[in-house]
């Protein structure tokens, strides 16, 4: 579905092309595809990389976090990955091509030969098989088993060919396909040899992919390094290491890259970003990514409970005066309810007049409380530029910093939860409903979403959109359906969308082979970076 799903309903092969990506210190450059790369140097290099804090164990039916992401992509693979060049087209990765049926009940994927798990096994639609139902495996716990959920059995008539046949259509299930949480093959050895536990204890610092490379060390709270898989069925990676440290504080990490320990840096302020612009020593890299800073709002307790407050607070934001003070250049005043990118231009509008005169008549005697992520300086900032635009109608908020887990809890008790929460979330691939289920799923009672609606927003008849938009094999339908759901959430002013903020790297000079997904922030396909 092109614009709404980020790929072809109909047959398809693996394409993409480059988009540009602003290098600092240089003139404008383009990150190269992989398919695009010349053969990579046996260099005896090491890619040095820092998370902020550890990552889940590294067990692809398990780990569903953006921190593990770098790790999870480069030791295992699934049929299909989004372009490299951070678009919303698919390419083949374990398939080389693949059709669905036209009323969208079954997928036939036709896998690339010479396949292998990094031990030399080879990997066939047989062994495909035992990842898929790995994942569906209630033993196991997959937070993305419901990714297969619409999955009736899959079919392995010849070693190439691996067919899902599915119990109803379902219009996002190629572009879960697609996503870095989509079921990955598993060497069917360690399946076997651990099938006492279903292998999770020995996932949990080990692993058992087809990936370029495979995890030599996983220690928690110190360090993860990757070796290079001299088994791998593709192109070799340059680099034959990939260190990875925990180092929580941002500014540590600064030093150290300027000191020469680390590579590449994700996720810092922009503030700190701007200052490594024009450098000759270090370059700035920019990718679009599904990515929105966006405010949920309480609408059943306290002052949010009544929509003419909801209304006038939101028309008190000044949304490009916003991403100027905290983002800069690195982010763009939200047009959309969605991501950039995940729906068509002109649908899910979340326009507003800036206008503070309707809140300052109604904030007199009134108090809000603003939540906000505790461990995340750049969240600290957006929530503090918040509370200073909404504190000058002399309406009273106080800052809260909040830890994911206790957010995870409001829903069950609104009238003590926060009156907004300002976070920058992102979906698991370009299907509106995957933004639109997890985030503002109204019935999250029904088990059918709302996981991450914090806040209980939401209305029925946007509830009935998703659901009619979901089977859907018609791109039309598909898209008026999530365009509905969205109106819904803006017309209650259950959200509020600020901005869309990209992903930004720092790197150092001379590293060259940027490549990216859309749908995940934070993170680059290790197996075609390399210097030069």
């Amino acid at each position: 579905m092109a614009s709404a799903c980020g790929g072809k309903s109909s047959t398809n092969s693996s394409t993409s092309s480059s988009p540009e990506t602003t290098t600092a210190g240089s003139e404008t450059t383009a990150a190269t595809p992989a398919e695009t790369t010349t053969p990579a140097p046996e260099q005896d290099a090491t890619l040095k990389l820092a998370f902020t804090s550890d990552m889940d164990p590294p067990d692809p039916d398990t780990n569903y976090q953006v921190q593990g992401s770098n790790v999870m992509g480069s030791v295992y693979e699934g049929l299909l990955e989004y372009a490299p060049d951070s678009s919303t087209e698919f390419k083949g990765l374990l398939a080389e091509s693949w059709t669905a049926a036209a009323d969208g009940l079954s997928y036939t994927f036709k896998l690339r030969s010479g396949l292998t798990f990094a031990d030399g096994t080879p990997l066939t639609s047989v062994e495909l098989k035992a990842g898929f139902e790995r994942r569906s495996n209630e033993a196991v716990k997959s937070p993305s088993s419901y990714m297969l959920l619409p999955v009736a059995g899959y079919e392995t008539p010849d070693p190439l060919t691996f067919i899902v046949k599915m119990k109803y259509p379902e219009s996002a299930f190629l572009s879960y396909m697609a996503s870095s949480f989509s079921p990955k093959a598993i060497n069917p050895k360690v399946l076997a040899d651990n099938a006492a536990d279903n292998a999770i204890e020995y996932l949990k610092t080990q692993s058992a992919g087809s990936g370029p490379y495979v995890i030599s060390t996983f220690v928690l709270g110190q360090e993860y390094q990757l070796t290079r898989n001299e088994n791998y069925w593709g192109e070799k990676p340059y680099y034959a290491k990939v260190s990875i440290r925990i180092i929580p504080d941002a500014a540590s990490q600064v030093v150290q890259l300027q000191g020469g320990d680390l590579d590449i840096l994700a996720g810092q302020p922009a503030a700190t970003t701007s200052t490594f612009e024009g450098s000759k020593d270090f370059q700035v890299v920019t990718f679009p990514v599904l990515r929105k800073a966006q405010l949920w709002v309480n609408t059943q307790a306290g002052p949010t409970a009544d929509p003419a407050f909801r209304a006038a607070l939101r028309s008190a934001i000044d949304r490009a005066s916003l991403v100027d003070q905290v983002w800069g250049k690195y982010a763009t005043v939200s047009k959309q309810m969605y991501p950039t990118g995940m729906i068509a231009d002109g649908l899910a509008a979340d326009d507003w007049t800036f206008d503070p005169a309707p809140l300052s008549g109604l904030a007199a005697g009134k108090k809000i409380t603003l939540a906000y992520p505790a461990d995340r300086p750049a969240d600290q900032q957006a929530a503090e530029a918040l509370q200073t635009q909404l504190s000058a109608t002399g309406l009273d908020v106080e800052l809260v910093p909040t830890q994911d887990a206790d957010a995870y809890g409001w829903a069950s008790d609104l009238s003590s939860a926060p009156n907004l929460y300002y976070r920058v979330p992102f979906p698991d691939s370009n299907h509106p409903d995957t933004w639109a289920r997890l985030f503002w799923y109204n019935n999250v009672a029904s088990g059918f979403g709302g996981f991450l609606n914090f806040l209980g927003s939401g209305t029925t008849a946007g509830d009935t959109a998703m659901d009619a938009g979901l089977p859907a094999v018609d791109d039309k339908v598909v898209a008026e359906k999530y365009d509905a759901a969205a109106k819904e959430l803006h017309d209650q002013v259950g959200i509020i969308t600020l901005a869309d903020v990209p992903d930004v790297f720092i790197a150092k000079a001379g590293i060259t082979g940027f490549a990216h997904w859309l749908p995940m922030p934070l993170t680059l396909a290790l197996k075609v970076l390399r210097v030069g």
